[in-house]
């Protein structure tokens, strides 16, 4: 179910992007409960840094999208180790 937010932009979404840090992001996805994301939400959130979450249940895809933050925080990380 896609949540209406009266015209505004989900509050989860806009602190998701307003950080660069991966690790970051992951601690928002994290702290989120799962009962407020929803496929809206979690595409935005893939599409802001370039990636695809394959459709399924919401449980999956959460954890698909942290997937992906998580390894690009680990590649962030050695790249600034360098």
């Amino acid at each position: 179910m896609e949540r209406n937010y009266d015209g505004e932009v989900n509050p989860i979404l806009l602190e998701f992007l307003d950080t660069d840090d991966f690790e970051e992001k992951y601690k928002i996805l994290v702290a989120t409960p799962i009962m407020d994301f929803d496929n809206l939400l979690i595409d935005n959130m893939a599409s802001s840094i370039d990636v695809v979450v394959e459709d399924g249940d919401i449980e999956t895809r959460v954890q698909d999208l942290k997937n992906c933050v998580r390894t690009r925080s680990k590649y962030e990380t050695l790249r600034f180790r360098r």
